[in-house]
C-alpha cells in the first residue's frame, strides 16, 4: 500500500513562508508540532529547507530535491525532481506519511499530490521572499481539526485540511 502524501507548512497572514532561507518567526510550539507530525515519515524538501535545518532530522527519512548532481546532503537522499523524490520516498523504510515540507517551489509542485494539509496559520503579516501557493483553499475544502495558540504576543492556529 503506498504511503499517503501530506503537506506541512507555517504561513503568515500575507502568504509569507520564508525570508532569506529562514522562517521569519520563532514559535516553539510550531516547531514541536512539525517534529511530532513528521516523525516516522519521509520529508521531501528543497536544499534551502535542508540547510535551514542544518541536517537530516533523526526519526524520519529525508529526500532533497536538487538539480545539482554533485551536491551531497548528509543523511538524505537526493532527487532531481518531485516525481523522483516521491518514488524514492515510497521505497524508503519509514512507515509514516510522505511530507512535503518546502520551500516555495516544492510546495507549488507538491500540493496537488497531497491528501491533507497541515497548516499553521500565523495571524500577522511578515516581510519575506517566499510564499505559499495562494490557491490552496480551492484544493482543500474540509477543515477537520484546529487549535489556537499564542506565543510572545503572536497568535496562530494549527489546522488540518482534507480535499
Amino acid at each position: 500500500m503506498p504511503k499517503p502524501v501530506y503537506c506541512i507548512v507555517a504561513v503568515a497572514q500575507n502568504g509569507i513562508i520564508g525570508r532569506g532561507g529562514r522562517l521569519p518567526w520563532n514559535i516553539p510550539e510550531d516547531i514541536e508540532w512539525f517534529m511530532d507530525q513528521t516523525e516516522g515519515g519521509v520529508m521531501i524538501e528543497g536544499p534551502h529547507c535542508y540547510k535551514e535545518l542544518s541536517k537530516a532530522l533523526e526519526g524520519r527519512g529525508t529526500v532533497v530535491i536538487s538539480r545539482q548532481t554533485e551536491k551531497i546532503f548528509p543523511g538524505a537522499e537526493r532527487a532531481s525532481d518531485l516525481a523522483e523524490a516521491l518514488s524514492v520516498a515510497q521505497r524508503m523504510p519509514w512507515t509514516g506519511p510522505i511530507w512535503i515540507t518546502g520551500g516555495e517551489r516544492i510546495y507549488a509542485e507538491g500540493l496537488p499530490h497531497c491528501e491533507k494539509l497541515y497548516i499553521t496559520r500565523i495571524h500577522r503579516n511578515f516581510e519575506g521572499d517566499r510564499k505559499f501557493p495562494s490557491d490552496w483553499p480551492s484544493q482543500f475544502k474540509r477543515l477537520t481539526w484546529s487549535k489556537d495558540g499564542t506565543f510572545d504576543g503572536l497568535n496562530y492556529t494549527f489546522e488540518i485540511w482534507e480535499r
